[in-house]
């Protein structure tokens, strides 16, 4: 009778540790989809601003080099107006070239400053970067530091602390 009452007690306390462990791997579960689900998103949202600032760099490039060709253009024309002996002509056509450089010039620094303002996919780059040091850093043990870093470095993981 005590053999068939412990044999109970044991199986009874395995039950129960073996269906912690599995509600632990259920909620883990459910918290690596969440996990990659909003990971996912992000660079999606990411992917789609890059691709929009790339179309709009093409169309900034395309209306550079179109306003150099329009001046070229018109620097021809010029010099067939001073064939032509008309007062005015040349400061009219001189002026109307100008205007095309000025916008050709003032698209090139928009597309320069688009890109000078974030690199590419710097958003997502990061986000890997912090979620692969957060991996790291919670699979070394308490006592060690990771291979790559320092033991005296600082932590600047601020979201590992907020999301435990």
């Amino acid at each position: 009778m005590w053999v068939n009452l412990l044999k109970f007690a044991a199986i009874l306390f395995f039950n129960r540790k073996v269906t912690t462990l599995t509600d632990n791997l259920l909620h883990l579960r459910e918290h690596a989809a969440d996990y990659a689900e909003s990971r996912a998103y992000y660079l999606k949202q990411d992917f789609l601003e890059e691709t929009e600032r790339m179309a709009t760099s093409v169309v900034g490039i395309l209306v550079v080099f179109s306003m150099f060709i329009f001046t070229g253009l018109l620097g021809l024309m010029w010099l067939f107006s001073l064939l032509w002996q008309h007062p005015h002509r040349s400061l009219i056509l001189g002026l109307v070239m100008l205007v095309p450089v000025l916008v050709g010039v003032l698209a090139f620094l928009a597309v320069r400053k688009l890109w000078k303002k974030k690199p590419l996919f710097d958003n997502s780059l990061a986000m890997i970067s912090q979620d692969w040091r957060l991996f790291r850093t919670e699979l070394t043990p308490s006592g060690e530091a990771p291979e790559n870093t320092p033991a005296s470095a600082p932590d600047t993981d601020t979201t590992s602390s907020a999301t435990r």
